[in-house]
Order: C-alpha cells, then sequence, then structure tokens
C-alpha cells in the first residue's frame, strides 16, 4: 500500500464533479452574452416596428369603404349596385362605373382589389381572400367568404390568404 486511501466511489465513476456556483455578478466572458441578447433584442423591436402597418388616411379610409360596397354589390350580382359603389371610388372607379356588364364589372374590380391589398396590408380588421377555382384574391373585412368574383354561383368559394 502507498498509504493513499482507497476512494470506492471514484473507483466505481460515482463520484459527482462540483457544479459551479452562481455569481449574480457578471463575469467578463458572460458580457459577450449580454451583447449577443442585447443585439437580438433590438433586432426583435425593430422588427415589430416595421411590421406595424401606418395609419389609414381619411382617403384611404373612403376608398376601402366604397371598395367594400362594390364587393358586396359583385358578390350579389348586381351590376347597378356596383356602378354606384363606383362613383364613391373616384378616378379608381372609371373603368368600374363604364362596365357594362358583370364580367366587365369584374375584370375592373380585380385591378381595385391590388390596390385594397396593398392599403390593407398590416391592418387589422381586413381580410385577403383567394378564390382557387378563378385564382382571384380581394379584401373584406367580414371572415365569411363572400367571392365577388363568382356571384351568388360561387358565393362560399374562396380561403383566406391573411
Amino acid at each position: 500500500m502507498t498509504g493513499v486511501p482507497f476512494n470506492h466511489a471514484k473507483a466505481l465513476g460515482r463520484v459527482r464533479k462540483p457544479q459551479p456556483k452562481f455569481n449574480p455578478i457578471m463575469k467578463p466572458n458572460d458580457k459577450r452574452i449580454s451583447v449577443v441578447f442585447a443585439a437580438m433584442a433590438f433586432t426583435l423591436i425593430g422588427l415589430a416596428v416595421s411590421l406595424q402597418a401606418a395609419a389609414l388616411s381619411d382617403q384611404e379610409k373612403q376608398f376601402l369603404s366604397a371598395y367594400s360596397k362594390a364587393h358586396d354589390a359583385l358578390a350579389a350580382d348586381d351590376l347597378d349596385g356596383v356602378k354606384k359603389a363606383a362613383g364613391d371610388l373616384g378616378s379608381d372607379g372609371a373603368e368600374l362605373a363604364k362596365s357594362t356588364s358583370l364580367k366587365d364589372a369584374r375584370t375592373a374590380f380585380e385591378k381595385l382589389s391590388v390596390k385594397a391589398k396593398q392599403l390593407t396590408a398590416g391592418q387589422s380588421g381586413y381580410y385577403v381572400y383567394h378564390c382557387p377555382m378563378l385564382n382571384k384574391d380581394w379584401v373584406q373585412t367580414s371572415t365569411t367568404i363572400a367571392n365577388p368574383y363568382g356571384g351568388k354561383g360561387m358565393m362560399s368559394c374562396g380561403e383566406i390568404r391573411k
């Protein structure tokens, strides 16, 4: 024997390594981690701010209101209602006002839908719908599908995109 006591726990691999104690004071190496977390926090805040949509102007709200009326009229196959709503759209509704058929009105409405999608991007209370059968999009405020491109015959054809 060498005079060193035999440690049975160590021989069997049962000795636990000492765990580092919690130190509330930051060590120099921990500063790098803090800098990374701070950078991530600023990035997330910047992303959140950029995702917030700008408030709609009165003119944009008026456009969307008239667009909604045209949408409702097209969904009900009401050409007279479409032409009336076109008057509220101002110069944007000129092509819609000249429509002589529901088909013409729906073609003009598709162009208005592009503008409506741009205006409502990031705005709460507006939903972008897509009709997979006709491959067309539109905007509405209700979660109940009312397809303006299919009218009464395809009223419920569509799905919410955004």
